[in-house]
């Protein structure tokens, strides 16, 4: 109950006030999805939403207020005024325009949210106190201060909470969005009917004594019917919202995917060319311009039927009919043309366009694999052919072969530039390489266009003709291509001319045509054996040297592994017949063959490389044995060891003695390493390593003094101890007149450049009073002994130390 100044008292009807709660929870629910609503559109969208939206939830938030009062039963007649009622009506409408205006910007401001809950505050305020002032009855209404600016504050603050909440969840969907807005719709329907209530707490009505005036709108029914229609308002909205919502939702999953697609499209690397079923372009995208030169209007120009593959002209005809009569996708490659008139070559996959269960035209994407298939080139170039010269090179040589193999003949001429190393080590690398890219150009032109001329090795070259007989004798072709590599080369100030040795062979002569490498190279090989500058033919007979070849060379590994190889010592005297040290010699002992000589095995061994491992071998077995000699309490005397050009050319050759030494425990100044003239070509390195070695405490020795390139300059030059008088020249002293007059001649150069003298291969009672005549320092040779093992040399030793051998 409701009581007034002078009596009158006012009392509720329970269920429209319940009605009204309903309406107010409705409308604030209508109110939080409307704003979602309206924030998602845009355009005329967003102005028609925003326009609804305040409408429906203007007359929802007024019909609360309406049934409200109808709710409030007075014992006067009242009727209230149509006017004003519309006028709070409007009230309504535009607070919450104001409202859902702010929520609807991209962010809500603390300004922004005060302003609006101040407007919309204020709407609902006038909305309630102009629908009281439209109340006709015989009674005056007055309000209490407290209880009216109380319903202000609520007012304001019940807008801010709805505002603050619409925004929050604006763009939340699915069931647990419903939910919390539900849950805010109590609270804020609540609010608002807090605020009505308190400012109708406010009003008190005193008697008066003049009549009502004004459309007669009261009654329950009244108050049904607002709150039904106003249910229907809201729910339409709702209704209305929701199926909006799914609208909206589909259409922006449809734009997406339309957005998607077209960004696939216009932005795909591949070009993309959409076809009718006439044949007809209907959409190319930019990546088609790229590849082919044609604009997107030019192409839209072209029908299925102009367009030609370079490689296969009817393959895009054939593939776009099938795509289209058995709705398959096809991948082919192709070579197109472009524009420039240039080849571009691409991979073509067509897909096609399927609408309704129905093909309705074909996609042809175009990948363009030109860089591949010139990477491919370039790759396939580069495994065939020689980098430095641009000659093919042993791979395209084989193959080449291996093609001739139909053909009625093949001649191939192999040829190898003698001493190139050595020469390569006196130009430079620089120079080097220009020599061979000139003798390459020259190999290119002699071959010409019928023939294949190719690098197979380092110094290596191949010239493979087809070969019918027609071309002139073998030899005649051969000599003109070496007589053309003769020619001087001209590099910078180098003025060079080259010697080259070749072998070749006909294909005629083979079962296989394969064999015609092989034995090309074993007429290489009997070249260069029998003299540099020569080219011979591959004969049957140069078999069995190439078999006893492999087979000495399967051999010396064998050896190696099976610990075949022996060292002998040979005695070294001096001229009173003294032991003065021993020459180490390596023997392979070979299981079924005996012993093999040094001149067979050795030259093999050097050609393969095994003569490195070897050579430290026999260099770690004589530093061991003199080690034992010495600790059987003997004399401490040198051992010599022999170093090929190989062993002398690696670039470890100065530790592998050093851990030779270490490992044996032999002093330094008991080794004595034998040297040849030939490593004296390259006289910066060859002096350099000797003093290294010099370093160590060994000595140094040059063998077969006399027989290669002997230079004073490279004797004063060369930390050299020893010379040694080669065996030809002790053998011919008595034989020629000239080989007393040249023994005689080096016996004194050495004492003049103050190194000792050592003469092998002493055999006669003669030979040795000559060359002490001669004053030579030392001998070995046959005539004191042969080399022995290490037992029958300890034997030697002590039959001289006992004075029972000849001395």
């Amino acid at each position: 109950m409701h009581p007034t100044e002078q009596g009158i008292e006012g009392s509720y009807d329970w269920v429209l006030v319940l009605l009204s709660y309903l309406i107010a929870v409705i409308a604030s629910y209508t109110a939080l999805d409307m704003g979602g609503r309206v924030s998602s559109s845009q355009g005329r969208a967003r102005s028609a939403w925003l326009l609804c939206g305040a409408a429906a939830m203007g007359i929802g938030i007024w019909s609360m207020h309406f049934v409200a009062m109808l709710a409030f039963r007075l014992p006067v007649h009242t009727s209230y005024d149509l006017g004003l009622v519309l006028l709070s009506m409007l009230f309504a409408v535009l607070g919450s325009y104001a409202a859902l205006f702010m929520i609807a910007r991209p962010q809500l401001t603390v300004g922004r949210l005060s302003t609006g809950s101040l407007l919309m505050g204020s709407a609902v305020a006038a909305m309630h106190y102009t629908g009281m002032a439209s109340m006709r009855m015989e009674a005056v209404i007055t309000y209490a201060p407290v209880p009216f600016a109380a319903s202000l504050v609520i007012a304001v603050g019940a807008s801010a909470a709805a505002m603050w909440l619409t925004f929050y969840f604006r763009g939340e969907g699915g069931i647990r969005a419903f939910y919390r807005k539900l849950i805010s719709g109590l609270v804020m329907g609540g609010a608002i009917v807090g605020m009505h209530y308190t400012g109708m707490a406010a009003a008190h009505f005193t008697e008066s004594g003049a009549s009502a005036h004004g459309m007669v709108m009261g009654g329950a029914y009244l108050g049904y019917a607002v709150g039904l229609a106003t249910l229907i308002v809201l729910s339409t909205a709702l209704v209305t919202a929701f199926f909006d919502r799914r609208i909206a939702s589909a259409t922006a999953k449809l734009s997406e995917s339309e957005q998607q697609f077209k960004s696939l499209f216009e932005h795909n690397l591949d070009g993309v060319v959409a076809f009718d079923l006439q044949g007809r372009v209907t959409a190319v995208n930019p990546a088609v311009t790229r590849i082919t030169g044609y604009t997107q209007e030019e192409s839209l120009e072209i029908h299925l039927t102009e367009l030609r593959s370079a490689s296969n002209p009817g393959d895009l005809q054939r593939y776009f009919h099938q795509a289209v009569s058995e709705n398959s996708s096809v991948k082919f490659e192709s070579v197109v043309r472009h524009k420039r008139g240039h080849e571009v070559a691409v991979i073509v996959t067509t897909v096609p366009i399927v609408v309704d269960e129905e093909v309705t035209g074909v996609y042809g994407i175009i990948q363009d694999i030109t860089r591949n298939r010139e990477a491919e080139q370039l790759i396939k170039h580069m495994a065939y052919h020689d980098d430095l010269t641009g000659l093919p090179n042993r791979r395209y040589l084989l193959a080449r072969i291996r093609e001739l193999g139909t053909n009625p003949g093949a001649m191939l001429l192999l040829l190898d530039i003698d001493r190139f190393k050595m020469l390569n080590d006196s130009i430079g690398a620089r120079l080097g390489d220009e020599l061979l890219r000139q003798l390459a150009g020259r190999l290119r032109s002699e071959a010409g266009e019928a023939g294949t001329a190719a690098r197979i090795g380092s110094d290596e070259f191949a010239v493979l003709f087809p070969w019918s007989g027609g071309q002139g004798e073998p030899e005649k072709l051969a000599g003109r291509i070496m007589e053309a590599l003769s020619r001087q080369y001209d590099l910078d100030a180098h003025k060079l001319h080259l010697s080259v040795s070749a072998g070749y062979d006909l294909s005629a002569g083979c079962d296989n045509h394969e064999l015609l490498l092989e034995h090309a190279g074993t007429a290489l090989f009997q070249s260069k054996k029998e003299g540099l500058g020569r080219a011979l033919a591959y004969t049957a007979e140069m078999d069995a040297a190439t078999r006893e070849k492999l087979e000495l060379e399967k051999g010396l590994r064998e050896a190696l592994e099976r610990e075949q190889f022996e060292v002998h010592y040979q005695p070294q005297l001096d001229m009173f017949g003294n032991l003065i040290g021993s020459e180490a010699l390596v023997r392979w002992r070979h299981p079924e063959r005996g012993y093999i000589p040094p001149g067979v095995f050795i030259p093999v061994a050097e050609e393969n490389g095994l003569i490195n491992p070897i050579g430290s071998w026999v260099l770690r077995t004589a530093c061991r044995q003199n080690r034992a000699w010495q600790l059987e309490g003997r004399a401490p005397v040198p051992v010599s060891v022999n170093l090929s050009i190989k062993q002398f050319e690696q670039p470890n050759l100065v530790e592998i003695v050093q851990s030779a030494l270490a490992d044996s425990g032999l002093t330094p100044q008991y080794l004595e390493l034998e040297i040849t003239e030939s490593m004296a070509m390259n006289a910066a390195a060859t002096e350099g390593t000797l003093y290294l070695l010099k370093a160590l405490g060994v000595k140094v020795s040059m063998d077969d003094f006399g027989t290669g390139y002997s230079s004073l300059s490279y004797l004063n030059r060369f930390p050299i101890d020893k010379l040694k008088i080669d065996q030809s020249f002790v053998r011919d002293l008595f034989k020629e007149e000239s080989g007393a007059s040249i023994v005689a001649t080096i016996v004194a150069m050495a004492h003049h450049l103050k190194l000792s003298v050592i003469a092998e291969g002493v055999e006669t009672r003669e030979q040795l009073e000559f060359l002490r005549e001669q004053k030579c320092d030392q001998v070995q040779g046959y005539y004191y002994s042969p080399p022995l093992k290490p037992e029958a040399f300890s034997r030697f030793w002590d039959e001289l130390e006992n004075g029972t051998k000849k001395g």
